[in-house]
């Protein structure tokens, strides 16, 4: 039998194959060994990175800032939603009750014989008008805030006990709406509040009577405050 005799590689199949090992070898050199330190700086590019590669847990705590953040993709958090509608709502009572909120500020006046003080002309058919009584002629006062109407009809009402909340009979008629009396010390506080309405409920008012006597270097003083409702 003849027997066939065992042909060695060529020099060209031992150098493939040579360089074949030396390739994987490399590869596998190069994936244990090559580090951060080995890239190049600014070698990786945004084209390189693959699309979604980035994850979430990749990213690092605080990295983003509010610099890099298109605020415009962002939707308002429940919180802030409520908080700017509590905001725009408290704007808009705010602007409403001091557009219609009315003060006096202080009235000081000296006693005088005149049966009717002018302290201020309310809206509508309303005035406030006031007395400054020498109630014993040694120094005691009495200080008084009337309402007054000059609409037939109108209602006006004060806990103090005047009470035309049947509507006035008479124009210029009026209800006691605060009141102060002392025997010559100095006084000054609330002393009253009221409600009133025009004939035609085109005005409503609401407010609060501070009186005082011997206070402010005057005999009797005033100052009425009241939000106009209607």
């Amino acid at each position: 039998m003849k027997k066939t005799a065992a042909r060695r590689p060529s020099p060209a199949l031992v150098i493939s194959i040579l360089a074949l090992f030396v390739a994987l070898g490399g590869s596998a050199y190069a994936a244990s060994k090559v580090g951060t330190k080995n890239i190049k700086k600014n070698a990786i590019t945004a084209a390189k990175i693959k699309k979604n590669a980035v994850t979430t847990a990749k990213v690092k705590n605080n990295a983003i800032t509010g610099a890099k953040v298109n605020e415009g993709s962002l939707g308002a958090v429940p919180r802030a939603l409520r908080a700017d509608s509590a905001d725009s709502a408290t704007n808009a009572l705010n602007a409403t009750n001091f557009k219609r909120f009315h003060t006096t500020g202080v009235v000081k006046v000296k006693f005088s014989n005149e049966d009717v003080i002018p302290i201020a002309d309310g809206p509508g058919p309303f005035r406030f008008v006031g007395l400054c009584v020498d109630t014993d002629g040694g120094g005691g006062f009495a200080s008084i805030v009337n309402l007054v109407s000059s609409q037939l009809g109108s209602f006006i009402y004060s806990p103090l006990g005047t009470d035309l909340s049947g509507g006035t009979k008479t124009p210029l008629a009026g209800a006691q709406i605060g009141a102060d009396v002392t025997s010559g010390s100095p006084s000054w506080g609330k002393s009253g509040e009221f409600t009133a309405a025009s004939a035609d409920g085109s005005v409503v008012l609401q407010g609060w009577v501070s009186v005082g006597t011997h206070v402010f270097g005057a005999d009797c003083a005033y100052n009425i405050s009241y939000v106009e409702i209607g």
